[in-house]
């Protein structure tokens, strides 16, 4: 596994558990956050606060389940992608997330995420 993968397998297997905790470790203290997600941009500075607004996407979710990931590097920036299903009012959904960043000392210190959106899932 190179490296920079070990990043992106905490930070997929932090918002797994929903462990906002644990999302806030693999951000630098003053990362800098973006994402592009339904309804629009959201900035955010700080592990914390990214670590939040990633958390809070699936905090409502009964059942959250990952069915598939990949950490890659494309040149010098990060890829990491992951794929979730779950279940949020009674709901199922599939929701999928892009997120490219830049590495300093092992933590996200720049991060520019795609959201698909929360979409509904057939059984």
């Amino acid at each position: 596994m190179l490296p920079e993968a070990a990043v992106g397998t905490r930070l997929v297997e932090a918002i797994a558990a929903q462990d906002v905790a644990a999302i806030a470790t693999c951000f630098a203290a003053d990362a800098q956050f973006r994402a592009l997600v339904p309804p629009g941009l959201r900035e955010r500075t700080g592990a914390p606060d990214a670590a939040s607004l990633i958390a809070g996407w699936f905090a409502d979710s009964t059942e959250l389940e990952l069915v598939d990931s990949e950490t890659t590097t494309v040149g010098d920036r990060l890829h990491i992608a992951y794929r979730f299903v779950g279940v949020e009012e009674g709901e199922p959904y599939i929701v999928e997330q892009h997120l490219f960043g830049t590495l300093g000392d092992g933590k996200i210190t720049r991060a520019d995420l795609l959201c698909s959106g929360f979409r509904p899932r057939g059984e």
